[in-house]
């Protein structure tokens, strides 16, 4: 069956997770694998009358593109993403297209169970009219088919990466690397408590805070507890520049509270840097807690203090967990896996 797909996602100038999935769909070959493959961008605009009008000039640029294609393939996060894409899957399937809803919101749960019922209804209405939808773990396809659609319909497709020839070397380096938006649910705050209670001890090592969001505010508290001069916040970054931060990192943390499946996580142990997470969505399919990496709980800033304490006092530790974390997501979370598993899923539909 001819496999013509049209994407929908953030538009590849912006940050984030769904965009380096993407970008790695792109570098991996997947447009290859396809008949005819076209990717089309949204979420663009600084203010909400700035991301309408830019919304609603990419649903037109949609609707002419629509009957070139026979798969609509949108990729879901929170808030406005889900109402843009929920508008596109509903033109899509009125016009007989075969629909995915590829959600990557970590958030999804909290979202759905705090909202109304009128918003649940049209989540429900929304991912029921889908002939196919991804989730990022089991723990996820679970949730979705307990909660919001047809267990039949649901497939586990995790993210993916590309390992870098060139693999880290951790026991040559002990700064701790925070790759993400700075934001409550990503939890730096978490990570700052913890620093500070590893000051005395270790008072040469440095705190980089790479990600937009709520930069002030964590400035603050670093400076409320004594550590800002240990603590570098540097925004977005990418390309060669994110890369020498991550080379010249020892260890990588990331407390959040929820998760799909962090893209940064895969990407660090893509390059042999030793992770420290919290067990929430689909990460312990991919942290043997001891082994490939450290899992510790959601807000336990003590044992987090305690897990960077041992990375921090023994470069043979952060050696050995770094290369079991790359082996691990060489052999499980390639991208040519991932996109042969993609193309199965076009295939049936």
């Amino acid at each position: 069956m001819p496999t013509k797909v049209l994407m929908i996602g953030p538009d590849l100038s912006l940050h984030g997770g769904i965009v380096s999935v993407v970008d790695g769909y792109f570098k991996g070959g997947l447009p290859a694998i396809c008949d005819s493959f076209e990717y089309l961008g949204t979420g663009l605009g600084f203010t909400k009358i700035g991301k309408s009008w830019s919304f609603i000039k990419t649903l037109v640029t949609f609707k002419k593109m629509l009957p070139l294609y026979d798969i609509v393939h949108l990729h879901i996060s929170a808030c406005g993403s889900y109402w843009r894409k929920s508008i596109m899957a509903r033109l899509a399937h009125k016009a007989g297209k075969r629909v995915i809803l590829h959600d990557h919101d970590g958030e999804f749960a909290v979202t759905f169970e705090q909202s109304g019922e009128a918003y649940r209804r049209n989540v429900k209405e929304t991912f029921g009219l889908a002939d196919c939808v991804i989730v990022l773990s089991e723990e996820w396809r679970d949730y979705f088919a307990e909660n919001v659609c047809d267990r039949n319909k649901i497939v586990i497709l995790h993210n993916s990466v590309k390992a870098p020839e060139d693999p880290c070397t951790p026991c040559s380096h002990r700064d701790v690397l925070f790759l993400g938006r700075l934001d409550a649910n990503k939890s730096p705050d978490v990570l700052l408590r913890a620093a500070a209670e590893l000051t005395q001890r270790y008072p040469e090592v440095r705190y980089r805070f790479c990600g937009d969001g709520e930069v002030a505010r964590y400035q603050a508290l670093a400076d409320s507890l004594g550590i800002a001069g240990q603590c570098d916040f540097t925004g977005w970054i990418d390309g060669k520049e994110k890369e020498a931060i991550i080379r010249d990192s020892g260890i990588f943390c990331l407390p959040s509270r929820n998760e799909g499946m962090p893209m940064s996580m895969l990407e660090m142990m893509a390059f042999g840097l030793p992770c420290i997470v919290t067990p929430v969505g689909g990460i312990p399919q991919v942290i043997e807690d001891g082994k490939n990496g450290f899992m510790v709980p959601v807000g336990d800033e003590e044992l987090l203090a305690s897990r960077l304490g041992d990375l921090l006092e023994s470069p043979n530790l952060r050696a050995e967990i770094g290369h079991n974390a790359r082996e691990m997501v060489s052999e499980q979370f390639s991208i040519e896996k991932n996109i042969a598993e993609l193309g199965h899923i076009y295939a049936g539909l």
